[in-house]
């Protein structure tokens, strides 16, 4: 496994990659618009980027995906261009309290996709189609780019950046920086136990789960709440519009979440939507101790999480958009 060293971004490159303004209001998304924004987002890798930037290439798009010599193991889609853990190297959920169990081998191509960044294991460089002239190699290698973030200092060691035993060397107990919590949650794992489950059958009236024929922007999210809640944060939970197939929805239904009936990563989460609409404070995702320096607002620095719903999580929207609990 290749490490990956940091080295300091140039003050010139961050006035290059300096990000959009931020949405204020739940409004700045209005159905119709596209869903957009990995550009400016933490999906950029290229050396344009503002946040994790490679030094092999400006491109964004090839972090992912190429037009020609796809890697189609175990489904993967569309035009996927990075090598990927086999599902049977999860420990995938088990039990759920619904009553259905997920195994190693019922883990979806959408979810191991997700997981070729996030499994802790496989480097940001893992490509089939290395970009221009590069070459292809089938499964995906290690291109042997390096790596740098926003710091201010040099790391002084290699360091594999998505291994979370090796974050720890610079983040958290003993190390530079005290934000530990603010980046492994950037890195899944190999164990999907303890995540929400996924690749799972979405069973109705199982687990409080609505009807997938449910429209989700007809979900009343306030009537259970204090009288404020339709109405605070901008009428964030007075409305529940989606980021569905590249625009924002308010006629999409719970089943356009699905893959194939089955809860994916991709069920919440819009890799290419920079979710800036989060209305309320979100100190936990704070600016990751200073050092990312272009970054001073708490979504500014998590890109929503790339969240579906419009205004986030803000009082469990995302969570009760399905469940009705």
């Amino acid at each position: 496994m290749k490490r990956i060293l940091f080295s300091l971004l140039a003050v010139s490159a961050i006035a290059v990659t300096a990000g959009p303004s931020y949405a204020v209001s739940v409004n700045d998304y209005p159905a119709g618009q596209a869903a957009s924004g990995i550009a400016g987002s933490r999906h950029n890798m290229g050396s344009l980027g503002s946040v994790v930037s490679a030094n092999g290439t400006t491109e964004i798009c090839v972090f992912c995906h190429t037009p020609h010599h796809t890697n189609t193991a175990n489904g993967l889609k569309p035009m996927w261009n990075r090598g990927t853990s086999a599902p049977t190297s999860f420990t995938a959920y088990g039990n759920t309290i619904g009553g259905t169990t997920i195994n190693n081998t019922d883990i979806g191509s959408t979810t191991l996709a997700c997981l070729s960044c996030h499994d802790g294991v496989t480097t940001f460089d893992n490509l089939v189609n290395a970009p221009g002239k590069g070459g292809v190699v089938s499964g995906g290698s290690d291109l042997g780019w390096r790596f740098r973030m926003p710091v201010g200092s040099y790391l002084t060691a290699a360091a594999d950046h998505f291994s979370a035993s090796q974050c720890t060397a610079c983040h958290g107990t003993g190390g530079l920086y005290t934000d530990n919590d603010l980046t492994s949650r950037l890195v899944i794992g190999m164990d999907l136990s303890n995540d929400h489950p996924v690749s799972v059958a979405y069973n109705t009236n199982r687990a409080g789960l609505r009807a997938t024929n449910t429209t989700i922007n007809s979900i009343d999210l306030t009537s259970e709440m204090a009288s404020s809640a339709a109405t605070a944060f901008t009428g964030n939970l007075a409305q529940n519009r989606w980021a569905v197939k590249g625009f924002i929805s308010s006629t999409a239904t719970i089943s356009d979440l699905l893959r194939d009936g089955k809860v994916e990563c991709s069920s919440c989460h819009d890799p290419h939507f920079r979710n800036l609409s989060w209305d309320e404070a979100e100190p936990t995702w704070g600016d990751e101790g200073g050092f990312l320096t272009y970054c001073t607002a708490g979504e500014g620095c998590a890109d929503g999480q790339f969240l579906r719903r419009v205004g986030g999580n803000t009082g469990s929207g995302v969570c009760r958009t399905c469940h009705e609990k």
